[in-house]
């Protein structure tokens, strides 16, 4: 009895936390002004403005704002023309501001929706854009995820929480450590491999998404009744060792096996805990047997 560890290989890529991802859209048709965050790789803070926009829907909207405060009404009235604004992403500040500046911006700023870098970017200024068109992409990069393709036939040794190491060619010597906090629900056809995902932390920046890795998984399977892999002789679907009877004889045992890593097999059924095999030779006295008994198997 022993331990029972295997080792699992996988090669992966670093990729973004999708959850730590927001696309800039804006919700009605607008030109560009003035650009804060001006190229790919830019970093940005949340709230921070990125662009200006103007568009005559918004503007509209401010100067109907503007109207109904002015005049006595209904509260209702004044809800009803801020949550126009709302709805079309102007902040409580910037609603603040115009309601103090008592005059509409012809052009908004835009602000970032996270802390960030910019990782996509579709706008220049002086360019129209359509409601619903994807102008920015900001991805937070302090934490990043590595997935790695792991194969069908390992499949059945893969849970969730299982400590994996990541390396990365470029970096050699650095690990960094984590564990599968996912496995996807569905294989590739072509590899016959299925993902599975880690997050590791990347304050430091040095994972970048799109980078190769090599990924260690081990599965711990616990304590299991086992013998060298070299004992075992294959012979068709049986599986023998030869047990040690004392007194210089043998006795080939039929074993069915299960679990296997680098040195070991498991053995489910046909030995018992202690009992004394042979771990060497084993070819050369499978073929005195065969010679001696002249049985076909045994």
């Amino acid at each position: 009895m022993m331990p029972l560890r295997r080792e699992i290989r996988a090669v992966g890529r670093v990729t973004f936390d999708e959850t730590r991802l927001s696309e800039v859209a804006l919700r009605f048709d607008a030109w560009i002004g003035d650009l804060a965050a001006d190229h790919v790789g830019a970093t940005v803070v949340q709230g921070q403005p990125l662009f200006t926009v103007y568009g005559p829907d918004l503007l509209a909207a401010q100067e109907e704002y503007l109207e109904v405060l002015r005049r006595p009404g209904s509260n209702a009235m004044i809800d009803a023309a801020r949550r126009r604004l709302e709805l079309w992403d102007v902040s409580a500040e910037e609603i603040a501001a115009l309601e103090q500046r008592q005059t509409p911006l012809e052009y908004v700023p835009i602000p970032a929706p996270r802390s960030g870098v910019v990782v996509s970017t579709s706008v220049v200024e002086g360019s129209s854009r359509s409601a619903g068109t994807t102008l920015m992409r900001i991805a937070d990069l302090s934490e990043v995820w590595v997935e790695a393709q792991v194969y069908e036939a390992d499949l059945a040794m893969v849970s969730l929480g299982m400590p994996a190491t990541v390396t990365l060619p470029y970096l050699p010597g650095q690990r960094f450590e984590g564990e599968i906090d996912y496995v996807y629900p569905f294989l590739d056809a072509a590899s016959r491999t299925t993902r599975v995902r880690m997050s590791l932390d990347n304050t430091d920046g040095v994972l970048k998404p799109d980078m190769y890795a090599e990924i260690l998984l081990a599965a711990d399977f616990g304590e299991r009744l086992v013998v060298p892999t070299e004992a075992v002789i294959f012979a068709g679907e049986t599986r023998v060792v030869f047990e040690n009877l004392g007194g210089g004889r043998l006795a080939p045992r039929r074993i069915q096996t299960g679990l296997r890593n680098a040195g070991y097999i498991e053995v489910l059924d046909g030995l018992e805990a202690g009992a004394q095999i042979v771990t060497s030779g084993t070819f050369l006295i499978a073929a005195e047997s065969r010679l001696s008994s002249g049985l076909e198997q045994w």
